[in-house]
């Protein structure tokens, strides 16, 4: 099992484009599964399997989901997106979303083991993932909105020098890239995602 994932998916933009994403926290990632007002198909999730699916991508951790334990995730999840949105607006969270992550991140989560597979649920793997919201939420100047002014994504930066602008250099920046470029009349330097994609995948 893997008590410290990596974050980051693959994302599917309206144009067909897919790209990576490193949304800096599992647990934005988490909420990125469809814990965001959108499109139906932003929606990851549609019955407990897709949700013991992810926590086996995520964690390798092969848990049962009940009908409750999938509710309980979809509830967190959308706390944890109304708290990333609320932060990137400068906004107050909302006083019911910060009670379910403190009260989830108070739960037993996975503890580390030595020599020994932890003890794990699906409900260890959420007290998991709100210890992940409130350490990440917590530094709030580093919770951003993509700069691109047709983007909306939001992110924690955590870069060393902490200027990330864009959701994804692959995406936003080079896209910002190529209109800087083109503005200056140099159309030599231009290079499409496609030439150069993320080597890594993970299935969202």
């Amino acid at each position: 099992m893997i008590l410290d994932p990596s974050s980051g998916q693959w994302f599917i933009a309206h144009d067909g484009q897919r790209w990576w994403f490193d949304s800096g926290s599992v647990a934005f990632d988490f909420a990125y599964t469809g814990g965001f007002p959108g499109p139906a198909d932003w929606e990851h999730w549609h019955k407990p399997e897709d949700l013991a699916t992810w926590w086996r991508e995520r964690f390798e951790a092969d848990v049962p989901v009940s009908a409750s334990n999938y509710g309980r995730a979809r509830e967190l999840r959308h706390a944890i997106a109304e708290s990333v949105f609320a932060v990137s607006q400068n906004h107050r969270v909302p006083e019911e979303a910060v009670s379910l992550i403190n009260e989830w991140a108070a739960r037993p989560d996975v503890p580390p083991q030595l020599c020994k597979e932890p003890p794990v649920t699906s409900d260890r793997l959420l007290a998991t993932i709100a210890r992940a919201a409130v350490s990440a939420l917590r530094q709030s100047e580093r919770v951003r909105v993509c700069r691109a002014g047709d983007c909306a994504v939001m992110y924690l930066d955590t870069s060393r020098s902490g200027n990330r602008a864009w959701c994804s250099m692959q995406r936003c920046g080079n896209r910002h890239k190529i209109r800087a470029l083109r503005a200056r009349g140099d159309t030599s330097r231009v290079r499409t995602d496609s030439e150069h994609p993320p080597r890594q995948e993970i299935s969202s």
